[in-house]
């Protein structure tokens, strides 16, 4: 998608912490290989695979093992997706949402229509300083 190199870029130098949380049949380095090529392979601090972690979102094992990984309560956490399971599985844990690309039926606390847009959500908002303890998942 458009933005995204720059905007988790932006995150990264804005003091945040970013994670991700895939399901994926395919081994992690694939997954990786993938997120290079998009220009985003190196700015992870997390990553958490469902084919590791042996559970699917919206699984609460796997957000947890994503927020132990990071050094974070939920409530710290911000999780950006686009399945409405997804997000809700986050919801539930009492992670802050934002539904990006997302599904018609999909419920977060915060809506983008452009990746970019991430940059200016109320939790996040790199334009009017930066709570540099609640990473974006």
């Amino acid at each position: 998608f458009e933005g995204v190199p720059e905007t988790l870029a932006a995150l990264k130098s804005a003091g945040f912490m970013l994670g991700i949380i895939t399901d994926t049949a395919a081994p992690l380095s694939t997954k990786l290989e993938w997120f290079e090529r998009g220009g985003f392979g190196n700015c992870w601090d997390s990553i958490v695979s469902s084919k590791e972690v042996g559970v699917r979102k919206p699984d609460p094992m796997i957000y947890e093992a994503a927020l132990q990984q990071l050094g974070i309560t939920a409530a710290q956490a911000i999780f950006v997706g686009h399945k409405a399971v997804e997000l809700n599985g986050a919801r539930a844990l009492g992670i802050k949402t934002v539904a990006f690309n997302y599904e018609q039926d999909a419920t977060a606390d915060y809506y983008i229509e452009k990746f970019s847009d991430l940059l200016m959500v109320p939790l996040i908002s790199v334009n009017a300083g930066l709570n540099e303890n609640a990473p974006a998942n």
